[in-house]
């Protein structure tokens, strides 16, 4: 860590969190009572059905090009979602198509904790450069600019813009360039343990997992926190960096 300059953010359920209480909600109005915090640990089901088809030793071809390709990851993961909290495929058609109208509308990925500027803001006061890679549809940099995140970024690399998604390196590699930082000297803190440690760590970085009820089943040499805060307990001050 004391090598340290950069530090790179995922936005899904890393900088903007999936919001729970709608979903419950617009579920409850289709006659599915699930409680918020329900739905957020039946999360851990579709986070787990992504790594075991991007990390499987011979991994299903149509299963590889189901989880790779995010545009069509995101029904499949709420899928997955609903089927953790017992609706079956056989019902959920109705409310999957609904959920994802409204993600395309209004991104899904919105609830922002009280805390994040304050972190981002201490972090950069530390003297790191901070940066945003996200797999996402276009409107990640609006969306940050709406809750007056993005001045906070040097660049916000969106996988839609540039055509190129993670885990793949080349993604991480763009931002690395743009913000003129060698990957060693690099940390990127994301959610998914397929996509984004592993993706950053293939890309040279260092990684740490955002894992928020501690039940992300990951090797014991991946670095995680529970909240963004704590980040601000693994990384030394500015005093500390080493320059080159």
């Amino acid at each position: 860590m004391d090598r340290l300059r950069a530090v790179v953010f995922d936005v899904g359920n890393t900088l903007f969190h999936l919001d729970y209480a709608f979903i419950a909600d617009a579920l409850a109005a289709a006659g599915h009572a699930v409680d918020p915090m329900a739905l957020r640990i039946a999360e851990y089901e579709a986070k787990a059905a992504v790594d075991r088809a991007l990390l499987a030793r011979a991994p299903d071809a149509a299963a590889i090009h189901l989880w790779r390709n995010d545009a069509i990851r995101r029904p499949s993961y709420f899928t997955t979602v609903l089927g953790a909290v017992g609706i079956p495929p056989a019902v959920a058609g109705d409310l999957l198509d609904a959920l994802e109208a409204h993600n395309r509308e209004r991104c899904l990925w919105r609830v922002m904790e009280p805390d994040t500027p304050a972190v981002l803001d201490a972090l950069r006061a530390r003297g790191y450069v901070l940066a945003v890679v996200s797999n996402a549809d276009g409107r990640v940099e609006a969306d940050l600019a709406r809750a007056g995140l993005a001045p906070r970024f040097a660049t916000i690399v969106d996988s839609h813009v540039v055509g190129v998604e993670k885990p793949a390196r080349r993604i991480f590699e763009l931002a690395l360039e743009r913000l003129d930082v060698p990957a060693d000297a690099a940390l990127y803190v994301g959610d998914l343990f397929g996509i984004d440690v592993v993706g950053a760590r293939g890309a040279g970085m260092s990684a740490v997992l955002v894992d928020p009820l501690a039940r992300y089943p990951v090797p014991e040499e991946c670095l995680r926190i529970r909240r963004l805060g704590e980040l601000l307990d693994l990384v030394p001050p500015a005093a500390a960096n080493a320059r080159p």
